[in-house]
């Protein structure tokens, strides 16, 4: 979503606005004195802000992955190399009070084939013992592998792949080094897949990206937030966030006073070199907002049930 950014366009053009009246207007007072100097700190921190956010975006619209991790031409007419290493694979354990742990995986794209890796997707798959994946990498971002035309490779061939190993496959894409689109499609996407785990015990599930770091990282992260949310009382559940966690700590992290940078630190010790781009750290951080206001949360569970409805409305239907 582009609101936030215009929100934040209007706020630094507002401050500088003030900024100038009150360098008209500071001689006659001390208070409008230290209004410029305020002012003056606000406008160079947005400004800040906004340089830094259209600079990652530049970057991730010039450096795509087209070419950046396209095949040489030897390696596309090539067969696979059968000494390949193992895919890596980390784990993070997350306990439940009904005893039914989740673990969530995380790995690189299974199968991936760019520049400097060349796998064979059956062999990662025959690796992986899970119940779900979850692929977070965009539609063109598998296109951009293809080796020869006789070998496409695609988002649909990919989940056919993961479907013939017998595990479900969800795709829920993401642009690389960015974040979702909509936060509330989001919290309901996190959440629907913790409420599924728990309904029919599919407590195994391997989140990736191309990399498994960045995108991979953001949503292990949620996913252990909204997992301790609903392990949570009702009671618990409508507690607030402590006045430090409403600020985004970045880039030091303080594990003792904010659940946020605990848990991306459970996650970066589980797989070193994830999450450290700040703005998926600043996601997280509004994504905890979110969590732990119990208005906005009622309104996710109420849609979820309306959607779980619906489709029990048209399984019925169907039978």
């Amino acid at each position: 979503s582009y609101i936030p950014f215009l929100c934040l366009l209007i706020l630094t053009i507002s401050c500088l606005t003030l900024t100038i009246i009150s360098s008209l207007f500071f001689s006659l007072s001390i208070i409008l004195y230290l209004n410029f100097i305020y002012y003056c700190l606000l406008t160079i921190l947005f400004l800040s802000i906004i340089i830094t956010t259209i600079v990652v975006y530049s970057y991730g619209s010039l450096f795509i992955h087209r070419y950046r991790n396209m095949m040489t031409l030897e390696q596309q007419n090539s067969e696979i190399s059968k000494d390949v290493e193992h895919l890596r694979i980390d784990k993070l354990l997350l306990k439940s009070t009904n005893n039914n742990d989740l673990i969530l995986y995380m790995s690189k794209l299974p199968g991936r084939r760019i520049r400097h890796d060349i796998r064979n997707i059956e062999d990662d798959l025959n690796q992986i013992q899970v119940h779900t994946i979850i692929t977070l990498n965009e539609p063109k971002e598998l296109s951009f592998m293809n080796m020869t035309h006789k070998n496409i490779y695609n988002m649909d061939i990919y989940s056919m792949h993961i479907k013939r190993a017998n595990i479900q496959h969800i795709i829920y894409p993401i642009r690389d080094r960015f974040i979702p689109k909509s936060i509330s499609d989001y919290i309901q996407f996190i959440y629907s897949i913790i409420i599924n785990a728990n309904r029919f015990n599919h407590n195994h599930i391997l989140v990736h990206c191309m990399g498994g770091m960045g995108r991979t990282g953001m949503t292990v992260v949620c996913l252990e937030l909204v997992h301790e949310y609903i392990m949570k009382t009702t009671d618990e559940q409508e507690e607030k966030e402590t006045l430090i966690e409403r600020f985004c700590h970045y880039p030091f992290l303080l594990e003792n006073y904010c659940r946020v940078c605990q848990a991306i630190l459970n996650v970066r010790k589980a797989r070193r070199g994830t999450i450290h781009n700040p703005l998926q750290i600043m996601f997280v951080h509004e994504f905890y907002a979110r969590l732990t206001s119990s208005t906005y949360m009622r309104q996710i569970k109420k849609n979820f049930e309306l959607h779980e409805r619906l489709l029990a409305n048209d399984h019925h239907e169907l039978h």
